[in-house]
């Protein structure tokens, strides 16, 4: 009986036949090497690890777009994005929508909100808060390389390699997700964007209460080089995540689904995922 042709069996078929074509004897050896790390970077490209910067580059608008297909017609859509930055994602998320969201943006940076309000300020379903989340109620140090800048961190982040100072600091406000939910009743949120530059899993832990009762159908998330400063692993997110989501990594057309946890997904270089609730009517659709 002929195998079954799927997605995964025509990529072993032709991955087989592209190794076939260099001899055994030269695989793991010197001559080589510079033509597999090209190799390696060609096959990162491929897989659209390290387009995680902008909303169009990055996958992003094919998760909005996504939302905004398959979302409960029946009410407005709530979005919450995290590590709003001065609004460039917001207005992504207006232009798919338009009226028809109620969109929470959180950034911590006091310089960054004043762009944030001025640049989202006139619309009127848009909220914006000036504190970032996280597993507690507290004050915390941001660390950036200029005011403003995109790249943010709760952690003194170290790019001496890319030439890049995280010399600038700020004292900024930090609460729990559940707490704001509950203050502002918010019962159910249809996408939490995550871009806090490697405190992701310390903002899901202040969540604990929305994802155990199933209220957050949608979390797209980065990873990367943030989160060898924080020290946390894509293993982290996938065991927190997994018996409650589906997984997958966000490509330029598409969601590629991440089914098991393998080592080979500790890449630390930019990139959007996503983690859909297995319990919302979305993972129906994100499976077809």
């Amino acid at each position: 009986m002929p195998r079954k042709v799927t997605r995964d069996y025509v990529a072993m078929v032709v991955a087989h036949r592209l190794i076939g074509l260099i001899p055994n004897h030269l695989l793991g050896k010197l001559l080589l090497q510079s033509v597999f790390e090209r190799l390696y970077r060609l096959s990162l490209t491929g897989m659209n690890v390290g387009n995680g910067s902008y909303v169009e580059s990055s996958g992003e608008q094919v998760v909005i777009d996504f939302l905004h297909r398959y979302r409960d017609k029946g009410r407005s859509t709530v979005i919450f994005d995290v590590g709003a930055n001065t609004g460039q994602y917001a207005l992504a998320v207006i232009s798919t929508f338009g009226d028809d969201v109620l969109l929470y943006c959180f950034e911590p940076s006091k310089p960054t909100f004043a762009s944030l309000t001025q640049n989202v300020g006139s619309h009127r379903n848009i909220a914006t808060y000036a504190f970032g989340f996280g597993d507690a109620e507290l004050s915390a140090t941001l660390y950036a390389d200029k005011l403003g800048s995109g790249g943010a961190s709760l952690f003194a982040r170290r790019l001496d390699h890319i030439g890049v100072q995280m010399s600038h600091t700020e004292e900024v406000s930090l609460v729990r997700l559940d707490d704001f939910c509950k203050s502002n009743r918010v019962q159910h949120i249809d996408l939490l964007k995550l871009d806090v530059e490697g405190y992701e899993l310390s903002v899901l832990a202040g969540a604990s209460e929305m994802l155990d009762s199933a209220a957050i159908d949608v979390i797209q998330f980065e990873f990367g080089g943030c989160n060898i400063d924080a020290r946390t692993y894509f293993q982290d997110f996938f065991y927190l995540l997994n018996p409650r989501y589906r997984l997958y990594r966000v490509v330029l057309d598409g969601l590629y689904p991440i089914d098991k946890y393998s080592e080979v997904h500790e890449i630390f270089i930019t990139t959007n995922y996503v983690a859909i609730s297995r319990s919302s009517a979305l993972d129906a659709a994100a499976a077809r």
